[in-house]
C-alpha cells in the first residue's frame, strides 16, 4: 500500500511540473512525455500522458503513466497509472492502471517512441 501510495504522490507531483511533449496521436488519443522525469537507472524509466479526445465511459479525460524499459532485452512495461476526471493530468483520480508485463515495443508506433526515449541506442 505505501508503494501505491508513493506512486501516486509520484505521479501528481509529476503532472503540476511536468513538461509534457507530445510524441503521437492515433484516432482516441494524444500521447505526452516528459522528457525530466526520465531516469538512468538499469531499467530507465519515463512518465507519459495519454489525453483521450473524447471521455472514456466512465468520463475519464486523461491517464498518468508509468513507463520501464528493459534496453538490454528489447522490451517494454506500463508499471501503473491512474485515470484522471480532467484532460492533460488534471482533475480527480477516478482509478488505477496496474502493470501489464513486459512487451515488444515494435507493436505499436507510441510503444516504440517511448521505448526510443528510454533507450535511444535500442
Amino acid at each position: 500500500m505505501k508503494k501505491i501510495l508513493f506512486l501516486f504522490c509520484l505521479l501528481s507531483a509529476q503532472a503540476s511540473q511536468a513538461e509534457w511533449a507530445e510524441i503521437y496521436e492515433d484516432d482516441d488519443t494524444v500521447y505526452f512525455l516528459d522528457a525530466s522525469s526520465k531516469n538512468e537507472a538499469q531499467r530507465p524509466r519515463i512518465a507519459v500522458l495519454r489525453n483521450f479526445k473524447v471521455a472514456t465511459a466512465s468520463g475519464d479525460q486523461s491517464a498518468r503513466l508509468l513507463y520501464e524499459a528493459d534496453c538490454s532485452k528489447k522490451a517494454l512495461r506500463l508499471m501503473s497509472g491512474v485515470y484522471l476526471k480532467k484532460s492533460m493530468g488534471g482533475g480527480e483520480v477516478s482509478g488505477m492502471i496496474n502493470s501489464n508485463g513486459w512487451m515488444n515495443p515494435e507493436t505499436r508506433p507510441v510503444h516504440q517512441k517511448i521505448y526510443a526515449a528510454l533507450c535511444p541506442a535500442g
